[in-house]
Order: C-alpha cells, then structure tokens, then sequence
C-alpha cells in the first residue's frame, strides 16, 4: 500500500482547538511517529510525501491493486 497510513489518536487530541496528539505510522516503509502536536503530524505526512517523490515511488498511486490506465 503505497502513502497508507496508520493513526491512532491519543487522549490529549482536542478536535475543537485542533491539536493532535498519537502515534502514526506509513504502511509501506514501517517508518512511525509519536507526536505530540498537529505540526509534527503534518510534517511527518510532508516528509513521506516528499520521500516518495523523490524516490519514485507514486504518492497519488491507490496501492498495488489499482489497475493502471490504458493498460
């Protein structure tokens, strides 16, 4: 599964002040992150994206079972 994401969201999330607090992880590469704020989860997202740029690797693409166009 490619940009697949696991988030657990902890106690401390306040939706109404829109602070974020858990445990993420990318499904494809195993990396995770306990964060602590909604600016360390969006940076961890900004940083997978980026890295699957740069590495080829789609991060539009819906995983392996997608069938690719005109193919």
């Amino acid at each position: 599964m490619r940009q697949a994401f696991v988030l657990q969201l902890g106690l401390k999330t306040d939706v109404v002040r829109r602070h974020f607090e858990g445990c993420i992880e990318e499904v494809d590469t195993g990396r995770e992150l306990r964060f602590k704020s909604t600016e360390e989860l969006i940076s961890f997202l900004c940083k997978c994206f980026e890295e699957a740029l740069m590495s080829g690797r789609d991060p539009h693409s819906r995983g392996a079972g997608e069938k690719k166009k005109g193919g």
